[in-house]
């Protein structure tokens, strides 16, 4: 049976972790924090396998090493670690789960102007503008935009994560970032030209995002 864990401060913590190989003693006692926080936070999650967690807690203690320099003291040390756990393993699972989609799973290529299903807003006071921007919107991507440029849009407002659209435009992070930047931009002066302010466009694409 293991003994329970000795409380450390933050400073122990810190001292420990960076004086340490990575068999010591505070390092396993990191993975058991992990590990155990882990199980507590994904317990709901169907498809989550005690593999699944070892490989969660392996990454995240990973990660927490290479982030010590980085930790502020504004928490405790134990706090600060499972945030970064929870991030790593939901990261994970969201890849996963998108994993076998495709952009065309989502009509994108087949039907590129079409808006996601969250563009359309659920407050009946708000329909009617809502509606114009929408089909402002709608038209604007269909005209206005790349091949490519489309396809990043409509992929991120129907929540596709950054890194499984990248891969799926065969292109890296920094690009994708600059392909919707220009694509943002492209977007907002087509709509400022059909009369929308700024604030609209704004506000109407937060909302579509969250979807």
């Amino acid at each position: 049976m293991r003994s329970p864990q000795r409380e450390r401060t933050n400073e122990q913590w810190l001292a420990e972790l960076r004086s340490e190989s990575a068999d010591g003693e505070t390092v396993e006692a990191l993975r058991e924090h992990l590990r155990s926080g882990l199980t507590r936070a994904l317990r709901p999650q169907a498809d989550v396998s005690d593999a699944d967690l070892d490989d969660f807690t392996q990454d995240a203690t990973v990660r927490v090493l290479s982030q010590l320099a980085s930790f502020r003291g504004e928490s405790r040390f134990t706090t600060w670690a499972m945030a970064i756990g929870i991030r790593v393993a939901y990261t994970t699972l969201r890849r996963r789960r998108w994993g076998d989609r495709s952009l065309e799973d989502l009509g994108i290529d087949a039907d590129a102007s079409a808006a996601p299903a969250g563009a359309r807003s659920a407050r009946p006071g708000a329909a009617a503008d809502r509606s114009d921007l929408f089909q402002a919107l709608r038209a604007s991507i269909d005209s206005d935009l790349t091949p490519r440029q489309r396809a990043a849009v409509l992929g991120e407002l129907a929540g596709m994560p950054s890194a499984v659209l990248a891969a799926q435009l065969q292109t890296n992070a920094n690009a994708l970032y600059k392909l919707n930047h220009d694509a943002r931009l492209r977007l907002r002066d087509a709509l400022h030209r059909r009369g929308f302010s700024e604030s609209d466009v704004r506000t109407f694409l937060l909302e579509a995002s969250r979807g």
